[in-house]
């Protein structure tokens, strides 16, 4: 299962939701708005993604489970607990 978390160097939430999927087991692809390289790029990834599904964002961490947009840390949290299959939906 593939998760992708979009976040900033200096956020301690986008530490913590990539440390909560790593305590599940989950696959982690991490995106650093910061990065000086492809931060740009993960940036106008983000607004595309956030245009498709009518999304305002504003902070990060931004998380996606398998193609689906999952919220922040709290979200992610909550996703992970109140469902048996990970990620997809089903209770």
């Amino acid at each position: 299962m593939s998760v992708v978390i979009f976040g900033k160097d200096t956020c301690n939430w986008c530490d913590r939701a990539v440390e909560l999927a790593y305590q599940y087991g989950l696959e982690v692809t991490y995106k650093s708005l910061d990065d000086r390289f492809v931060g740009e790029q993960y940036v106008n990834e983000l607004k595309q993604l956030a245009e498709s599904q009518s999304l305002t964002i504003k902070t990060v961490p931004q998380i996606w489970w398998n193609g689906k947009y999952i919220g922040g840390f709290n979200e992610f949290a909550s996703e992970i607990e109140n469902t048996r299959n990970y990620g997809d939906g089903t209770i």
